[in-house]
């Protein structure tokens, strides 16, 4: 029997995004300025160190929209396993608040271009690629994807 070789385990960068739905419409963020700059997205940044990823996604809510949610009355609503070309794979989380308190504002906007309630059959072409892929498959009631990985259709 041969020892096990030494194997650096890989480590990924996780992305939290918080859903909120009201009246069939999940409200998007216009990046402004650095990466994706003119796109829309789900409200959404990357979990901190040490941080559970309900409360980095409460976190990004209360940074980004301004509104407080209890990370108990938040729901899994998928996980997309994602690449762009040239950036290392990340793995991205969203979150729907089943509540909140406050009405949602662009509370950064020297990165945030402004808010937008969208039905999930009419998302903005300009949406960052992998929030639209992960849009699409939570409309059709999937939990999981991947996207931007040389498998995909």
């Amino acid at each position: 029997m041969t020892a096990p070789r030494d194997v650096q385990r890989h480590r990924r960068i996780i992305d939290v995004h918080l859903l909120l739905i009201r009246d069939s419409r999940v409200l998007l963020s216009l990046r402004q300025g650095g990466y994706a700059s003119g796109q829309w997205q789900v409200p959404s940044g990357h979990l901190e160190a040490g941080e559970p990823t309900d409360h980095g996604t409460v976190r990004e809510g209360w940074e980004e929209i301004g509104v407080r949610v209890d990370p108990d009355h938040l729901e899994l609503a998928h996980v997309i396993d994602h690449r762009a070309p040239g950036e290392d794979p990340r793995f991205g989380i969203f979150y729907r608040a089943l509540s909140w308190e406050g009405e949602p504002y662009n509370a950064e906007p020297d990165k945030c271009g402004g808010l937008c309630w969208f039905s999930f059959s009419d998302i903005p072409d300009r949406t960052v690629p992998y929030h639209a892929a992960a849009l699409h498959h939570i409309a059709a009631g999937r939990l999981s994807s991947k996207f931007g990985w040389e498998t995909d259709p």
